[in-house]
């Protein structure tokens, strides 16, 4: 499960990488924290309008539904959802309820558990700059766009810094954002281990998530410098700088 997201990028740095102009720009605030466990928006890109970065609500709702988001979720989370669950055409499977979304981000936090102790990772850019996490999402009658997180399962790669869950966001890198976008690719196609390696693991502590409002602009509170250091996965896997197993 991966509730949190960071979009941390400004309004102009998104447009200028994606060549699309937000909706509403006014609306547009960069947040260190996006807790989908509140009812949460996500700029995204949408099959439909790709020259448009438009607001969506994360965390799908069906078409017609119309009572308490939150009340919603309690029961159907539908923050993520496992591809595997597409296949079996639910009611966020239908081609004419919902299409395919590029969900943007600057981050995304992920959980490792070690010897009952719980670690955080933020998921991000060395640059800061922002990625496309692949999704879902669908028009709701009163004009609110709703979207999802599609995952996977997760690969060796992912597993070093998460095993909360054994499913993982899709990264869709650069070159294959307008095919994912175009429905002339599938989720098997997406290069996935190659964009994970463009991430940096950010060790966060756990007071991070108590201490800073989800609406904050600040900086990331990370742990002390010598007890644990920003380590790319690359290095998290191929070097001996963080040991998770001890």
């Amino acid at each position: 499960m991966f509730n949190k997201l960071s979009i941390r990028a400004e309004r102009k740095q998104i447009e200028e990488a994606y060549g699309a102009l937000f909706q509403f720009p006014d609306i547009y605030r960069p947040k260190t924290i996006i807790n989908g466990l509140e009812e949460s928006m996500v700029p995204i890109i949408t099959s439909s309008q790709q020259k448009t970065i438009t607001t969506s609500i994360w965390g799908m709702l069906p078409k017609k539904f119309q009572g308490d988001w939150a009340v919603f979720q309690k029961h159907v989370n539908t923050l993520t959802i496992p591809a595997a669950s597409l296949e079996s055409k639910p009611w966020y499977a239908q081609t004419r309820e919902t299409e395919r979304c590029l969900m943007i981000v600057t981050g995304f936090y992920t959980t490792f558990i070690a010897d009952g102790e719980l670690l955080f990772f933020h998921m991000t850019k060395e640059s800061g700059e922002p990625f496309c996490l692949a999704g879902i999402s669908n028009e709701l009658e009163d004009g609110f766009l709703t979207s999802s997180i599609i995952t996977v399962k997760a690969n060796t790669t992912f597993e070093e810094v998460n095993n909360s869950s054994n499913q993982m966001p899709i990264i869709v890198p650069e070159h294959q954002q307008k095919t994912w976008l175009n429905q002339t690719i599938s989720l098997d196609e997406i290069a996935t281990e190659k964009a994970i390696f463009t991430l940096t693991a950010e060790p966060i502590s756990e007071d991070f998530f108590y201490d800073l409002n989800s609406d904050s602009e600040d900086n990331l509170s990370t742990l002390d410098r010598e007890d644990f250091l920003p380590i790319t996965l690359h290095d998290l896997l191929y070097s001996n700088r963080i040991d998770l197993s001890i």
